[in-house]
């Protein structure tokens, strides 16, 4: 492994990023949804049938960017998300083993995280799927148990 490093087991990775998903989707995503859906900062008037596609569009957008930073700025500037760093994990070049750069990070954010920014919902929700459920199958095949994210940024989840 690039700088002596091991890898932890799938089940770990798997974890932080669903915690990491839950923490901002519940956390950062409500508090956002509540501003861009408010009835003069009243409550979540718009949120039904009564919302509006740039309503919505603009939640989507918000949402990306708190995970953009939740997710990218992080791994730039600590190593990683704050579940993987809270569950011993560190992101970092897979040639190597060095921190990772902002292109890295930028990458491991957008393979998945861009598609909450297509218009059209059902095509980027599709796309998501298919990198989710993808990455899920290459954690537990390829020998370095790299993501799509991973593969595309040139990155390694490893132990601290």
């Amino acid at each position: 492994m690039p700088g002596g490093h091991t890898l932890p087991p799938a089940w770990k990775r798997i974890l932080a990023r669903f915690l990491d998903g839950l923490i901002v989707g519940i956390a950062f995503g409500s508090i956002i949804n509540a501003v861009v859906y408010s009835d003069g900062g009243a409550g979540l008037g718009g949120l039904g049938a009564d919302a509006s596609f740039g309503e919505v569009y603009t939640a989507g957008v918000l949402q990306a960017i708190v995970y953009f930073v939740w997710d990218a700025v992080m791994t730039k500037q600590y190593g990683g998300s704050p579940m993987k760093l809270a569950f011993g994990m560190k992101v970092v070049q897979a040639d190597s083993g060095a921190d990772v750069e902002w292109r890295h990070a930028i990458i491991r954010w957008a393979v998945p995280g861009a598609f909450a920014l297509i218009p059209v919902l059902t095509l980027g929700g599709l796309a998501s799927i298919v990198i989710v459920v993808t990455s899920l199958v290459f954690l537990f095949v390829r020998p370095l148990r790299q993501a799509v994210w991973d593969l595309a940024a040139g990155t390694l989840v490893v132990n601290r």
